[in-house]
């Protein structure tokens, strides 16, 4: 009677147990797609110096991948939001020849005013104090409140920035916008983002 009771206990455990299992093996599950760093798809990859790649965009549609995140972008009349694994991480702001990058909340994070020979980022809605990126004569100049704090200097695909290398390119370009990547005040993806609606909008 022992080992009948015994043996019956068993097989309810047993039988017990393999049904929670089933139960967890259909419980339904989220996909989230993440982008090994380093192991990029865009049409322009970023590299550091020793040629790591850090990230990459592509103008047409717009992407960024930084690290192992990739933005892509949903058109919302005037806005473009930027997902990553499904939430919204940025919204750009469209008006004629100002952009807006800001965060999900829609907090301003950089104001940029476009010119046919330059560009003005600055943090504030007024765009007091920007950062300005320009052409001059085969150089790319970032200047901070009337003082020139960078140049840098595109051949082929290698950037220096102050004479140093910093960057290298997937492919070449010959946009003053890439200007941008030299100012290490702003993000790294941010400026990924910046120069990728730069790029987009004069296309």
């Amino acid at each position: 009677m022992k080992k009948i009771t015994i043996l019956f206990l068993v097989s309810f455990l047993s039988l017990n147990s393999c049904k929670k299992e089933t139960q967890i093996s259909n419980l339904p599950t989220t996909e989230k797609i993440e982008t090994k760093a380093g192991n990029y798809s865009s049409d322009y990859v970023i590299s550091d110096k020793d040629g790591k790649a850090i990230g990459g965009f592509t103008v047409n549609p717009p992407k960024v991948q930084f690290g192992s995140e990739t933005y892509t972008a949903k058109e919302k009349e005037d806005k473009r939001k930027y997902y990553s694994n499904g939430t919204q991480r940025y919204e750009v702001k469209l008006k004629d020849d100002t952009y807006k990058l800001r965060d999900a909340s829609s907090k301003l994070l950089w104001k940029v005013k476009t010119y046919p020979d330059k560009i003005k980022i600055a943090d504030n809605e007024e765009n007091l104090n920007p950062y300005e990126v320009k052409s001059n004569n085969g150089a790319i100049e970032v200047s901070k409140d009337g003082k020139v704090i960078n140049t840098v200097k595109v051949a082929g695909n290698e950037i220096s920035v102050n004479g140093q290398p910093a960057y290298k390119i997937s492919q070449t370009s010959d946009s003053f916008a890439l200007g941008i990547l030299s100012i290490d005040q702003i993000p790294m993806d941010q400026r990924l983002l910046l120069l990728t609606e730069f790029l987009y909008q004069k296309k």
